[in-house]
């Protein structure tokens, strides 16, 4: 194994770590919760004092008409450019469930006889509960019907197996909550489209870590958040995807700012072609102009450097966990394939909530817990280093053997 003061030395995106915030006054902290929350680009520091001081400060309301209006559709394009969509298939609204279910609803409406809707309990709660609530919406003939997994992958034979000719939508997470399995957008979407099934993807944990192609994937619709990997801020808005391959979907919220002309004050207004058409309400504005800067970062670094480090990352974690770590009760419980694995990875221990605390408080390690024995380790190539993870490895050992365990076994917090 390379050292990782080698790999540090010679790695192409070691200069990205310099466009976010890091906190001086913890300078032995490691984040490892960018799948939950990005860190700071220091470009949003700067965006956010013009938009504030400059624009509504200065500018007041003649801001609208100085670029605000044009902010979801413009942002949404660079989204798009990540994603591998075409100009207008991608703008920025509400949050993620929201979008969601908006793009639900839609693919219901427009597969007239079909009734069902699909997915797999890694897919996120929320998700699940936002697909069910779409269904209760459309009729009580509406089923959401939900695959039974391991909890760390799948397959598709297993999906293969549950389509039928009532199936209306396919909806999943690229790449899973919990144990980061990532599925193969277009071996996925072929297969829906073959049994006249609509899909819908959530790409929250999978957009600026694994390179995605919508466009070539022939995928119907997807929605992710920006807060994660694009490094949009706490909050900040989700996106929508609307493939133009059809003019199939509508959409089911409408509202002012999704028409064609939103200051006309029709509300005979027709929709705005495209993804537009998806908008309902006044965006965000102070939020969604910030979500830019992280974007604009990642399509710099580019995603195919940012892929082949991530998949460095992650391997060498579960690596060194297996040599060092297993003896202590540690397991990895995600996929061991690269190809199957996304950014972040998890690990199973009994009392995983106490040793996430102490990584945090006494180690200075931040990642994320998740009920009941999991703790997720994301790894953000634009600013993870690979020594970060040997170091990681080292506090989780002295975790370990130092009794800090039981000093945090009754600490219960929300967050992180």
């Amino acid at each position: 194994m390379s050292s990782s003061t080698d790999l540090d030395a010679s790695d192409p995106l070691a200069n990205f770590r310099e466009e976010f915030v890091h906190n001086i006054n913890e300078p032995e902290l490691i984040y490892l919760d960018g799948n939950s929350l990005g860190r700071l680009p220091k470009r949003s520091t700067s965006a956010a004092a013009e938009l504030i001081n400059g624009q509504w400060g200065n500018r007041l309301i003649r801001s609208w008409n100085e670029g605000w209006f044009e902010i979801p559709n413009r942002v949404g394009d660079l989204i798009g450019k990540l994603v591998g969509a075409h100009t207008g298939e991608v703008v920025l609204a509400d949050n993620t469930s929201v979008c969601l279910f908006k793009a639900a609803v839609a693919a219901l409406k427009a597969q007239p006889g079909r009734t069902e809707i699909l997915t797999d309990d890694m897919n996120f709660p929320s998700d699940i509960q936002i697909l069910r609530s779409a269904a209760e919406c459309m009729g009580p003939e509406y089923t959401l019907k939900i695959i039974r997994t391991d909890g760390i992958s799948s397959s598709l034979e297993s999906l293969r197996n549950h389509l039928c000719n009532k199936t209306a939508l396919l909806s999943l997470s690229q790449v899973a909550y919990k144990s980061g399995w990532l599925w193969d957008l277009a071996d996925v979407c072929k297969l829906a489209t073959n049994s006249g099934v609509l899909t819908l993807w959530d790409l929250s944990h999978s957009v600026g870590a694994v390179p995605i192609d919508l466009s070539e994937a022939e995928a119907d619709l997807a929605v992710g958040c920006s807060y994660k990997y694009l490094n949009g801020g706490p909050g900040a808005p989700a996106f929508i995807y609307v493939s133009q391959k059809s003019n199939l979907f509508s959409n089911p919220i409408a509202g002012w700012y999704g028409t064609e002309n939103p200051f006309q004050f029709d509300f005979d207004g027709q929709p705005a072609t495209g993804a537009a058409g998806f908008i309902t309400g006044t965006p965000p504005i102070l939020s969604s102009a910030l979500v830019a800067s992280g974007v604009q970062i990642t399509l710099e670094a580019g995603m195919e450097k940012i892929r082949a480090k991530s998949v460095v990352l992650t391997q060498r974690f579960i690596e060194l966990v297996n040599e060092h770590l297993v003896s202590y009760g540690f397991q990895v419980a995600s996929p061991l394939k690269s190809t199957n694995r996304g950014s972040h990875v998890s690990l199973f221990h009994p009392e995983a909530q106490a040793v996430g605390q102490a990584l945090i408080h006494e180690e200075s390690v931040i990642p994320d817990f998740r009920p009941p024995d999991l703790l997720r380790f994301g790894f953000t190539p634009l600013y993870t280093r690979y020594s970060d993870v040997d170091d990681t490895i080292e506090r989780l050992q002295r975790v370990c053997e130092t009794g800090a365990i039981s000093r945090w076994r009754h600490v219960n917090p929300l967050i992180p």
